[in-house]
């Protein structure tokens, strides 16, 4: 019998519906997830000599974190557990872990690299205000600036993930039409 474990990756841009992503996914396919805030923040307050700035932005947390994410991942893998992992992470990091184990190991990644960041001030304002938004405790200025940062790691993400042949989903123009097509790709076999 063939093994159908998998650990599902998904990474990306702040505010680009990683959370919704995995909630469907949890309700959907019963797959457990881990946020990888919940950790980052983990280490920040209770092992502070982890170093972990939870503000410097997705290529700093997600090298600080990748070594302990990893040996996650190889304990999940060895116990042939189903599992997400969603947060910062970063392209080069999972496809190491995806050659090693290519029919268990499926990720993908996702942005907003085309949107004004005018526009996408607009869009947190519109529909966030949910438990856990971060974003409300920002002023618009503050947040633009998140926004700008957000939207050039976007744009190394489309590099990145083109680099090591990994699908990218851009978020920029139909959110909904685009976390089902995510959807789609992870139901994929």
């Amino acid at each position: 019998m063939a093994d159908k474990s998998m650990l599902l990756f998904i990474g990306g841009a702040a505010r680009t519906g990683k959370g919704i992503l995995v909630r469907r996914l949890l309700t959907e396919r019963q797959m457990p997830y881990l946020n990888l805030d919940v950790l980052k923040m983990g280490l920040t307050r209770g092992v502070p000599e982890y170093d972990i700035d939870p503000n410097s932005g997705a290529m700093e947390v997600g090298d600080k974190i990748w070594s302990l994410v990893r040996e996650m991942s190889m304990s999940l893998l060895f116990d042939r557990v189903n599992y997400v992992f969603e947060g910062e992470l970063l392209p080069r990091h999972v496809a190491t872990l995806q050659e090693e184990f290519p029919t268990r190991v499926k990720a993908c990644f996702l942005g907003y690299a085309k949107i004004d960041p005018a526009q996408k001030l607009d869009e947190i304002r519109m529909y966030g205000g949910y438990p856990n938004d971060w974003a409300v405790d920002y002023s618009d200025t503050d947040l633009l600036k998140i926004i700008v940062r957000e939207i050039e790691f976007s744009q190394y993400l489309v590099d990145e993930c083109a680099k090591h042949n990994l699908p990218y989903f851009d978020i920029s123009q139909n959110f909904l039409k685009t976390l089902d097509e995510v959807v789609a790709f992870v139901s994929e076999q």
